[in-house]
């Protein structure tokens, strides 16, 4: 019986995990650059957006560094949704629960370019 009790906590961990932002790049996502630098002056500002990685329940079990990728795919996303090829980012922010860091999240502003 002692196996039952370990697989129902495996999966009730494994959904927790899931549960947690975890975004991948879209392809619109791949295609806008990131970088804390200011844009070219040609460059079109579109918006102000918010990248967001983790989640309390499970952000615990994720390393910080892949916190902050998760939080950067996600903002790279909004951006190209926008129609951004660059964005503008501030530094990540961690968040916690419970004494753990558990969430990241990165904020900025997404800009069309001409690039020559």
């Amino acid at each position: 019986m002692w196996y039952q009790k370990s697989l129902l906590t495996f999966i009730a961990l494994s959904t927790i995990v899931s549960a947690c932002s975890t975004a991948e790049l879209t392809p619109a996502g791949a295609r806008v650059a990131a970088g804390r630098g200011a844009p070219a002056e040609s460059c079109r500002p579109l918006g102000y957006l918010t990248g967001e990685g983790g989640g309390t329940f499970g952000g615990a079990y994720i390393s910080n560094d892949k916190l902050v990728e998760y939080a950067l795919n996600d903002l790279r996303n909004k951006a190209g949704e926008l129609g951004a090829n660059y964005v503008q980012q501030d530094p990540p922010q961690l968040g916690n629960g419970h004494g753990t860091t558990t969430t990241a999240t990165v904020t900025g502003t997404a800009y069309r370019c001409a690039f020559p």
